[in-house]
Order: C-alpha cells, then structure tokens, then sequence
C-alpha cells in the first residue's frame, strides 16, 4: 500500500494534472469577481444600488439642505450631496467635489462638512463630473452673552473721585466671538456713585460700589465698579524757602497737607518724601496723612552749597511738588577768589565781565551758590546770574561811574546773616577817562597885554569824555593868527589840562587862537586883545591946511607911538617954542595917537622948533622949521626917543622877530 502510493506520488502524469485543476480553479474565481464588480457597478444587470467606478455613470446629483444658517463663527453644518445614475439608483462609490463662494464667510471639506468663518452669506457647490448641485448658507451671529470692560480689558475696575473712564461692551455668539453690533443700552445700579453716560463713559462722583450693566440684544453684562476717594492735591503748609548750612538739618520740619477734589482732608493716605539724588535724607521718608490730611518729615540737607530739592508725592496723584531748602557754604570750607586781577576800563562805561570763582578748602568747585554783588563807588553791577555756574564761577557786568580814578565792587558769597561769616571780595579797577568828545577853555581867554609882551596868564585848554572827565594824553594842535606860542603841538595832563603860553605878536589887534583835537569837529578859538605898549616915540607930521586961508599958522600932527610904532592913545602930551605960539600946549592923544595942533612961528628969520614932551615919561619930539628963506622947505619932525624907549626897543628886537618866526601866517 505504501509502495503504491509512492508510485502514485512519483508519476509526471499526476502531476500534471493537478496544476491544470489549479489554473481552471483560478481562471472561473476571477470571472466571476468581474462579473460580480459590473453588476455592483450598474454594467449588468438591475440592482437598485450600484457601486460607481469613480464618477463614472453618474446622471444627477442632488444637495442637502437647500438653505442653511450658522449663528455662531466656527459652527459646522454637515451637507449631504446624492449621486444617481440615468436609472436613478444611487451611486454610492461617487467622488463629488466641495466649494463655497467666499471663503471668509464659509469653508467646507471633502466630507461635506462646512464651517462658518464670519458673518455674511455665501453659496456651498457640490461637483461631480459635469454635474453641479448647489446650496446658501447664511452666517448670521446670534447675541449668546455680553462682555463689558474698561477701554483697556478690565473686567473690575477702581476709580477715583471726579475722574472718567471709557467703558465697553462687546457681544458674543455662542463661541465666544465678538459681534459687531450697535450701541448698547447702558445702566448703573447706583448713580449716587456715578453715573453713565449713552456713550459708556463713566463718571465717578463719590466713594462707593456699584455695578454697571449693558445690553445687547437681550442679553445684558456687569461690570463691578469701585470709586475711591483720593487726594487730588498735596499743598506745603509748613517749612518751605528754609535755610540752613550745608550738610545741618532744617530748624522746621516740612510739612505737606493733601486735600480730594471737594477742599476735605484727605486723610489716611501715604505721602513719600524723596530728596533729589544727593541732596540729604528725610526722617521719615513715607508718612500716612492724619485726620487733618497732614504728613510732616525732618530733612538734613546734604554737605554741598546751593539749592537742594526734596520731592514729596501722595497716592494716586501723579504728580509730585518740590520743596526747595538753600544749604549755605560754610566759610571754614569756602574759598573765593577774582578771576582776573587786572581790571580796565572808563568812566561811565561797562566792563562786560567780571568774575569770582568759588569753591571749597579742596578746590571743589561749587555750583549754584548765591552771590551778590555791590558797586561802592557809584556805578551799577548787573548779575549775569544770581549762582554760580557749573564750574564754580558767578559773572557779572559792571557799569562804572562817571567819575575817574579808582572804583570798588564787592562779592558776598551766601546770602544768609551775611554770607554765615564768609569774607567778601573787592573787586578794583581804575577808572579812566573815555574818549575825547569836547573840549572848552579853562582859563585864559580873552586877555589883553602890550603887543609883543607874553600874556599874564597861561591859556589853559581842557578836553573832556561824554561824562565831563578830562582826557590825558589827547594832542592838540594850535594854528595863530599872530604871536607865537613854545610849540604848536602839545598833549594834555594827566587831567586833561593843556597849559599854553602865548606872546602877542607887534601889532596893536585882536589875535586869535585855535584849537583842534582829532576826533572832535569842534574847533576852539581863544582871543586875545595886543595894545599899544608905553610911549616910546613922539613925532610930528603935517596935517592938511585950512580951505580958504592964508594964515601964516602951521597945521600939525603931533603921533605918540609905543616901540612897534602901534599909536598910543591917551598920552598926555605937553607943547612948547622958544619962538611962535602953538595951540594947545597940552592935549591929550586920540585913539590914533594924534594930536591935532597950530603952530605959529615968530617973524624972525632962521630954525625955529616946536619942541613936544609925553607928559610923565622921557619920550620927547620936536618940530623944526626955516623961517626967511621963502625957497627953503621946513626941515622934517625929529622925534626924540626915551633912553629907555631905546633900551626896550633894542632889546625886544629879538623877541619880535621870534614872534614873528612863530607865526602860522602873516597878517
């Protein structure tokens, strides 16, 4: 039997066999999987449901719902479309293509399932093949709840008395997105705490809770509201514009008084107390307000001169007020010194800077100190500031008085009881005159001497500035019409003095004297009246004959001349002849120096002369004539010198050919 089947399992035939067996098994299995798939797929056959290859033997399709409304952003709404084939069995393997119109208002997936993006209407199309099935959705949020805050989100909000706050209200779908919606309708339980306006602005009236509430469709939120009563104002009752030296403690405490919108105390709230940054410290630096409203504190200043601030602030005030102390310098650690030593300027005008430098025993400087300035001998000074600067130094402009010479300011370093014992400094200067601007004559003007003599007195001449002062050192330049001076260039004195000696020139007249000085228009005349000198000749000379006369009487001029032949008026002058009469024997000389007189001589043949004396001097003349001798002339008048007449003339030659030199130009 085994060796049967042994035999049996080894034949080819056998084999054979059972791999055909196999191949027409397989071949009827796969035939009847495709004519299973074709009747599925509506190809043969006529089920009433097929499988579609694709969309292959689609004739309609079909969408549902027609309309549909989402009421909240991020709903979804789940569309069916139906796919059907000419017979109308129903497709169940179709593949359709899923769309909307504005996909801001809705998207959809393959799966049919649309979302709401945002409010609006759109349309949801469904595809297959050339078919189009097609569907509205209208997105439309409905009011779920209502969110009311400040302008900036809180939800519970503090705010104080007399203020205003923006609030809003937004409303909600059922997701939790907002609606844009209008106005809400606005409501406060308690306006004795405040009261709303139709905008949502609040204002706060007095200290209480409340709760505000809005509307919105039906739908109303709240808002919890607290109003706080809080100081609005922080005043200093106490302890301002102190004083004491620098790095000591006020004698007074400073002390502030905050107060709310309504004047009331405003008690209970804390005030800080903040020095400027090294400007001492406070004890306490934070204080609650009493009943009254009232922090007080003690403040050391700290060890630096000057202005030091202390900033004092209270709760929910923004703003702060400065208390402001003057720590003053200590004069063991305050050194002042001038800037510069050497001062220049002129009388009535500025000096543009002047300056001290301050600083301590270690050569810190120190800034913002107070100085004052004071002018002692008239004048003005004029701070630029009232402090010293950054570096230490105060300047100033000082405007000297009108007078010359030497002129003081002092510099005080502090203002307290005297600068606390500081020393001040004086400033000197010299005060010197300003630029010539006059001149006028001091003395000498109009005098009257002998021609050819030196006036008595010096010409004085004085040039002056805008305030009066005499100029030094000014030239002056002098042009004469007659005379002669040392020198015609001349500079003044150190009071603006210029002496000049002037000698008349020979002839009997006014001269004249003038003055220029560059940088005046002005030119100076000074004058001068040169007279006849003493009588120092007396001569004769024939005046003319009577008209209409044959008098035998000689009509004469009797001259009476000083040295330079200037006529000397008023000489008495006396007459007399050996022979003959003469008419008058004594006159007086006119203003031309003349006599007018009658000589008669004697009939006697031969010289006769008429002999004439200056009265009171030994000036003598005389007037011969040849009597009998009809073709003989009348011999010419001798005058007859003085011996000191001679001697004078002689000797003022010299001197008058000098004047004469020094004339600027001839008469």
């Amino acid at each position: 039997m085994r060796q049967t089947r042994q035999m049996i399992g080894r034949s080819p035939w056998v084999s054979r066999a059972g791999k055909g067996v196999a191949v027409v098994a397989s071949t009827g299995a796969a035939l009847v999987s495709i004519i299973s798939a074709l009747y599925s797929y509506g190809v043969l056959g006529k089920s009433e449901a097929h499988q579609s290859i694709g969309n292959y033997g689609a004739a309609w399709v079909r969408l549902r719902p027609t309309v549909d409304t989402a009421f909240a952003i991020g709903d979804s709404i789940h569309y069916a479309a139906t796919v059907a084939d000419k017979n109308g069995s129903i497709l169940v393997g179709a593949r359709p293509t899923w769309t909307t119109g504005d996909s801001t208002v809705a998207s959809v997936g393959e799966d049919g399932a649309v979302v709401a993006r945002g409010p609006g209407q759109t349309t949801v199309t469904v595809i297959v093949g050339t078919f189009v099935a097609t569907s509205r959705l209208v997105v439309k949020q409905r009011v779920a709840g209502v969110v009311v805050s400040s302008s900036i989100g809180d939800t519970a909000i503090n705010v104080l008395e007399g203020s205003e706050l923006q609030l809003r209200a937004r409303a909600l779908d059922a997701r939790g997105h907002g609606i844009v919606q209008a106005g809400a309708a606005w409501h406060i339980d308690d306006s004795s705490v405040a009261v709303l306006a139709p905008t949502g602005v609040l204002s706060a009236r007095n200290a209480g809770r409340s709760v505000v509430s809005a509307k919105i469709d039906g739908k109303s939120g709240y808002l919890p509201v607290s109003v706080m009563t809080t100081a609005t104002a922080l005043n200093v009752v106490g302890g301002a514009a102190q004083r004491a030296l620098a790095g000591r403690a006020l004698p007074q405490p400073i002390v502030v008084r905050a107060v709310n919108r309504r004047g009331a105390p405003a008690s209970g709230k804390t005030v800080t107390f903040r020095p400027a940054e090294g400007a001492g410290k406070t004890d306490p630096s934070t204080a609650v307000t009493d009943a009254d409203g009232r922090a007080r504190t003690s403040w050391t200043l700290a060890d630096y001169p000057g202005r030091q601030w202390l900033s004092v602030q209270v709760e929910n005030v923004d703003s702060a007020i400065a208390v402001v102390a003057e720590a003053d310098p200590v004069a063991a650690n305050t050194r002042v010194a001038a800037v510069s030593d050497d001062l220049r300027g002129r009388a009535g005008e500025a000096i543009d800077s002047i300056a001290v430098r301050v600083t301590d025993s270690t050569g810190r400087v120190l800034a913002d100190v107070p100085v004052q300035w004071t002018a002692l001998d008239g004048g003005v000074v004029e701070a630029f500031d009232a402090r010293t600067d950054s570096v230490g130094i105060a300047r100033a402009r000082w405007t000297l008085s009108r007078k010359v010479g030497e002129q003081r300011a002092r510099v005080q370093i502090g203002i307290g009881a005297a600068g606390r014992g500081i020393a001040p400094v004086t400033l000197q200067v010299h005060a010197a005159a300003g630029a010539p601007t006059d001149m006028l004559i001091a003395n000498g003007d109009r005098q009257r001497t002998a021609a050819g003599a030196t006036l008595k007195k010096a010409v004085v001449v004085r040039v002056i500035d805008a305030n009066g002062n005499g100029v030094a050192d000014v030239p002056l330049v002098l042009s004469l019409s007659s005379g002669s001076v040392p020198d015609s260039v001349l500079n003044t004195d150190s009071v603006g003095n210029a002496s000049i000696r002037w000698t008349m020139g020979r002839s009997a007249s006014i001269h004249t004297l003038a003055v220029h000085v560059d940088g005046i228009k002005k030119l100076l005349k000074v004058t001068a009246t040169a007279a006849a000198g003493s009588p120092a000749n007396l001569s004769f000379e024939d005046a003319p004959a009577d008209k209409g006369t044959r008098s035998k009487a000689k009509r004469l001029y009797a001259l009476v001349t000083d040295v330079y032949g200037n006529p000397v008026a008023d000489a008495p002058v006396t007459f007399s002849s050996k022979s003959g009469t003469v008419v008058p024997t004594r006159a007086v000389s006119d203003a031309k120096g003349r006599v007018l007189l009658r000589w008669t001589p004697s009939s006697a043949a031969g010289e006769q002369t008429l002999n004439g004396i200056v009265r009171a001097t030994d000036v003598e003349g005389s007037y011969v004539a040849q009597v009998g001798k009809p073709d003989t002339k009348p011999a010419a008048s001798k005058p007859a010198a003085s011996k000191a007449a001679a001697s004078k003339a002689a000797a003022s030659k010299p001197a008058a050919s000098k004047a004469a030199a020094s004339k600027p130009r001839g008469r």
